[in-house]
């Protein structure tokens, strides 16, 4: 029997007793295995949620950090539930259904699809997103680089806020070996590297998070590049971790500036990898992650100063472009990644690539998305950038939408 449905953010299963999390204390309780049921879930959980045995939130959307490294640790999660803390009683049996988003009460079994498909090589390059450093070399020889690295999960692991880190000497260190282990990794193939992301209620609950502001929509807050940008160490650290890398002799680096607003901030970010002794676009590729429609309209600008590559981020695109918060339950019938003024503006993105000879690619939850991925290769982009449990299948999904591209051509001729 159906408990409960949520958003289903993968294809796991869980089974396991409910234990609901709604204290710190109750995080430090847990000891694995648990189905764990909770109002929300941020980044800072997940050194603890890694162990169990499912996780169900009230709030949250597909899109959400936590579900997308949720999905890299291959942990059962259904988010959205409206009220599973309310339904789901304590200590209760239930089986967490992450592909379909319900709720099973006791245990149902499920057969899972073995995928026997072989190796696709499509002319489009399939990249991955990387949240864990320790999967790089699983990974690795099954995609053509790394699209994303988000480090912010390597700094949230160590339970200190950037500050702390920075204050101790540590945050480059850090930054430096978690890049180091995906970079060698993946050896000669491309990693690019981005700059921190990270929205301020994920730092709140970490040892000297009190710093952080409280806003009510923390995702439309003090995020991306213009965080950064506000306290220049941080983003320093980051470049430095990087220098050391370069000067180790890894060739493969790119750096990517996130949720940049017009070209004021790409160009004082690359400044200060001036300042450190970085060369850009001669020692390191350096490129902007398009995720608002200031970008978008100002893309020529932020050519003009030069740009390597492009990367693509419809989550936010649609957030900024639909005024939806994307983890917002109450309106997330408004959150549409295909509505016809996102494509609009992602197809006017792709073109200019194309036109200047810049690789752009797709990176974030579209990235897995089958229909999305078709709609993008036959728009033209360079490169798809996928979860790491949806390589193969996106392999695969590009490979036959190339072939009709080709087919489709051919019959027109004919």
């Amino acid at each position: 029997m159906i408990i409960i449905r949520g958003i289903g953010t993968g294809p796991y299963i869980g089974v396991g007793k409910v234990k609901k999390v709604e204290s710190d204390e109750d995080l430090l309780q847990l000891k694995g295995g648990e189905i764990v049921v909770l109002s929300h879930a941020s980044r800072d959980m997940l050194s603890y949620l890694y162990r169990a045995g499912g996780v169900v939130t009230d709030y949250g959307g597909l899109t959400s950090h936590v579900a997308i490294v949720l999905r890299e640790m291959k942990v059962p999660c259904v988010v959205g539930t409206g009220n599973g803390t309310c339904k789901l009683e304590e200590g209760t049996i239930v089986t967490v259904d992450g592909k379909t988003g319900n709720i099973y009460e006791g245990f149902i079994e499920k057969e899972g699809k073995h995928d026997s498909s072989e190796f696709y090589y499509p002319a489009t390059s399939i990249k991955v997103n990387l949240n864990i450093p320790e999967i790089a070399l699983k990974v690795a020889p099954w995609a053509d680089g790394v699209g994303s690295i988000r480090i912010e999960d390597s700094i949230i692991r160590t339970g200190k806020h950037p500050n702390v880190l920075l204050e101790e000497g540590k945050l480059s260190k850090v930054i430096a070996d978690s890049v180091e282990l995906i970079a060698d990794s993946f050896h000669p193939k491309p990693v690019w590297f981005r700059t921190f992301d990270i929205p301020t209620d994920e730092l709140k609950r970490l040892d000297g998070g009190n710093v952080e502001p409280d806003e009510a929509n923390p995702l439309m807050g003090l995020r991306g590049i213009h965080k950064d940008l506000q306290n220049p160490e941080i983003l320093k650290a980051e470049f430095e971790a990087i220098f050391k890398l370069i000067d180790k002799g890894y060739d493969n680096l790119g750096v990517k500036i996130p949720l940049v607003r017009d070209v004021s901030e790409y160009s004082e970010a690359k400044n200060i990898m001036r300042e450190l002794g970085i060369r850009p676009h001669r020692d390191v590729p350096v490129g902007a992650s398009i995720e608002t429609p200031s970008a978008v309209f100002t893309l020529n600008d932020l050519i003009d100063v030069g740009m390597d590559f492009v990367t693509l981020g419809m989550s936010d695109m649609a957030m900024c472009s639909l005024a939806v918060d994307r983890r917002g339950v109450k309106v997330a019938k408004h959150f549409n990644l295909t509505h016809p003024s996102v494509l609009r503006m992602i197809e006017m993105v792709i073109e200019k690539c194309n036109q200047h000879g810049i690789e752009s690619c797709i990176c974030g939850h579209a990235g897995s998305d089958p229909a999305i991925v078709r709609w993008l290769v036959d728009s033209g982009i360079s490169s798809i950038s996928t979860n790491p449990d949806q390589i193969l299948k996106i392999r695969k999904v590009v490979y036959i939408a190339e072939k009709t591209i080709i087919s489709r051509g051919f019959t027109r001729h004919v």
